[in-house]
């Protein structure tokens, strides 16, 4: 009887285990694509209004990887929300702390990028201090993976 109940834990730690898997495939699927969907999506508007009133036509160039950006970042977003609902206490709190360290690294990156703008002529800081953020939340990540 105890064998039975044993092999349930398992079997249910198996299935939680490889739904966590999938939800990781999606996420990098959606980070990786949607910057190659996005900039065909708009290369495909562009063209069109090129071809209906050239002297008018949206020039989406400038702005195709700020957008895939955006999406990728939700695509993020909802992974990591699905992860907090699967997580239990330990990694709840790890990904707080994450959470944390990323909200001090946009607090700190954003506004010193904005002052160093005009004499490092940077075009967008504010993309530059996101991604200084995502990139906290990542080595953040990386480091309580590997410390267990």
């Amino acid at each position: 009887m105890t064998s039975m109940v044993e092999d349930w834990g398992a079997a249910r730690e198996r299935q939680r285990r490889r739904r966590r898997w999938i939800w990781v495939a999606a996420a990098i699927a959606v980070v990786a694509l949607a910057p190659l969907v996005t900039t065909f999506v708009l290369g495909i508007v562009e063209g069109y209004s090129e071809v209906a009133d050239p002297a008018r036509a949206i020039r989406t160039r400038d702005h195709a990887g700020y957008i895939a950006i955006g999406i990728a970042l939700l695509g993020a977003l909802v992974f990591n929300l699905r992860i907090w609902r699967n997580a239990d206490e330990v990694e709840r709190r790890q990904m707080t702390e994450a959470a944390a360290v990323t909200g001090i690294a946009a607090l700190v990156a954003l506004p010193v990028l904005s002052l160093a703008a005009k004499p490092l002529a940077l075009p967008n800081p504010a993309m530059i201090g996101w991604a200084v953020a995502i990139a906290a939340l990542v080595a953040t990540r990386i480091v309580q993976h590997l410390r267990g």
